[in-house]
């Protein structure tokens, strides 16, 4: 088996460099670190404008083909400054879920300019992700908040915004983000050559050991796609090979490429077909030394966190995960309310291993702000708890409940709140900051008409919710989700075993549903679980969302409004004017219902 391997891996490598050194054009260019180092592409003093060269081919083909994200080779233009020879593709899941569901070309995108030469970057960045909106009516969340992590000395990717097209094709204002790779390590740690992880929602709140690394996580009602072969994956240097050959149009040259197929129906809807992690380990995501992990510093880590006694876990965490920096993560997620990483879904921030200490990084925060709300209501998002930080019960997140149970950790990261506020949240400092960007953005955005949201609600929602809390006092404007899970008498059940031959809801939710099935349902349901049913799969009913608007855009809360009410919040409850926790270590009564569907 091994030497079919070896063998396997000697002759796709021959095949990539055959085919890179016979490639001209904007495929491949000489090896150069390209643009002058004096010009910052990451600043907040302007709107760039990026162009990205591709053939109209590979243009049509990434529209069409978008949620296979595969790599296109491009030229790449900032503000007149080329970089020849990219490789470009669609990304994300959500952003890219939704733009391709309403039928848009705003999609996001990955640019790497390192896949064909290792050599090659820009501006010492290997890859930048163009970020397309879809959540933020204002255009501006994810750079605002961007900046509180950065200057709280955390290491945060660089954002900026950007004008962008494709070929002829206009697509507006995009976030320009760098990467969280190899180069951005380089530049944040002393040492680069540690473990990055990118931990999703079943590993990422940390609450597991080396017991239960291996444990087989279960989808009910899912069918996985089969797994694709682990060679292909294998980091030649500038990207795994599959990404290399993509971006060739040479998959067809490796006898053991299999793409995926079409993702079967779930309950999913809006996002790119995609295969759920089968344990814990393949849910941390390696994204370093995969090629040969090893995760006995993170098994270390773990076990520090949720086994060791009270009595010795200072000394010993401050062992394995660097506490300050911690602290400071926490605080800035919390003052936030950026629920869309480790302290709400337990998703979107990497962990960074190296000489066995675990480090914070933020990412992906244009939901910042409480757009991303786990259903939790409006004045639970304004008021959203400082001593318990955390979306759903503290038990949850450990490294939230075990460093706030140590009263000088608490004293410290309230001191780091304070320090925000004052600093960088200080309404003297965030509020003229947010100004000067909308002024930057607001000719943009008055020509942009490919936004997934009119001028006029561009306009509005840098003061104004998006839309008014609706009947459901706004599951997706700041209220509750519907309740979770359906609760159904023996009849019901009896009657989808018959009519759909499923044993819950569960397993239809993502369907699409026949001529007369959804009668049918509404024959076998009850009246409020029928609602329930088609509030989680359309949106609350009746809501005053317009058409045309995405995803998690409606719960956008006015965000200076936010911010000023949100300040004074989190002053209160500094001074004990204002309750910080709920007193039983409840957290913000935020819904954790996938997590525990999946029994993560």
């Amino acid at each position: 088996m091994m030497r079919i391997l070896v063998k396997n891996v000697l002759a796709v490598l021959l095949i990539v460099v055959t085919v890179i050194t016979g490639l001209s054009g904007c495929a491949v260019s000489p090896a150069r670190d390209s643009g002058d180092r004096s010009v910052d592409p990451f600043t907040d003093e302007r709107v760039a404008t990026v162009r990205i060269v591709m053939s109209a081919v590979d243009w049509d083909s990434t529209v069409a083909g978008a949620f296979a994200e595969e790599y296109v080779p491009a030229d790449f233009w900032f503000d007149g400054e080329l970089v020849p020879g990219v490789g470009v593709r669609p990304k994300g899941n959500s952003s890219l879920g939704q733009a391709v569901g309403w039928g848009s070309t705003r999609m996001p995108l990955a640019v790497d300019f390192n896949i064909f030469n290792r050599a090659r970057t820009f501006h010492g960045v290997k890859k930048i992700f163009l970020n397309n909106g879809w959540s933020d009516p204002t255009l501006i969340r994810e750079v605002v908040a961007y900046k509180v992590f950065a200057e709280l000395d955390i290491p945060t990717p660089r954002a900026s915004l950007v004008d962008l097209w494709v070929n002829d094709v206009h697509l507006g204002v995009y976030t320009m983000a760098e990467a969280v790779d190899q180069a951005f390590l380089q530049r944040h740690f002393a040492d680069a050559s540690g473990n990055l992880y990118k931990p999703e929602i079943a590993a990422a709140r940390l609450d597991w050991t080396e017991k239960t690394a291996n444990r087989k996580i279960s989808f009910p009602g899912l069918t996985q796609p089969p797994q694709q072969d682990p060679v292909l994956y294998t980091n030649i240097g500038g990207a795994p090979l599959i990404d290399i050959l993509s971006a060739l149009d040479e998959e067809d040259s490796v006898a053991a490429f299999k793409p995926l197929p079409e993702a079967p129906g779930n309950m999913f809807r809006g996002l790119p077909p995609v295969r759920f992690p089968e344990n814990y380990i393949e849910a941390m995501a390696i994204k370093t030394n995969e090629n040969n992990p090893d995760y006995s510093g993170l098994f270390r880590f773990l076990d520090v966190l949720n086994n060791e006694p009270d009595a010795t876990f200072p000394r010993e965490i401050e062992k394995v995960l660097d506490v300050d920096e911690t602290l400071r993560f926490l605080a800035a997620s919390d003052l936030l309310v950026h629920l869309d990483n480790y302290i709400g879904m337990g998703h979107n921030n990497y962990l960074y291993e190296v000489d066995g200490k675990f480090y914070f990084i933020p990412w992906d925060t244009n939901m910042a702000f409480g757009t991303f709300n786990m259903g939790i209501r409006k004045q639970g998002v304004i008021n959203y708890f400082i001593d318990e930080p955390t979306g759903g019960p503290m038990r949850r997140y450990p490294v939230a409940k075990r460093l706030l149970a140590y009263r000088p950790y608490l004293d410290r990261y309230r001191g780091y709140l304070q320090e925000l506020l004052d600093g960088p949240f200080s309404l003297d400092v965030i509020l003229p900051r947010i100004d000067r960007l909308a002024e930057m953005v607001r000719p943009f955005a008055r020509a942009d008409d490919q936004m997934f949201y009119s001028y006029e609600d561009w306009e509005r929602c840098l003061t104004e919710d998006l839309r008014p809390p609706d009947l459901f006092e706004g599951w997706m404007a700041g209220g509750p989700s519907p309740n979770l899970p359906f609760a159904l008498s023996a009849k019901e059940s009896s009657g989808l075993r018959q009519e759909f031959g499923v044993n819950s809801l569960w397993e239809i939710i993502g369907r699409d549903f026949k001529p007369g099935e959804m009668d049918k349902l509404e024959g076998i349901l009850s009246p409020q679980n029928f609602s329930l049913f088609l509030q989680n799969v359309y949106g609350p009913l009746k809501a005053p969302q317009p058409p045309r608007q995405p995803g998690f855009g409606p719960n956008s809360l006015g965000l200076k409004t936010f911010i000023i009410a949100r300040h004074e919040s989190v002053r209160q409850q500094l001074n004990g004017e204002r309750p910080s926790g709920s007193g039983a270590g409840l957290g913000n009564g935020g819904s954790l219902w996938m997590a525990d569907w999946f029994n993560l």
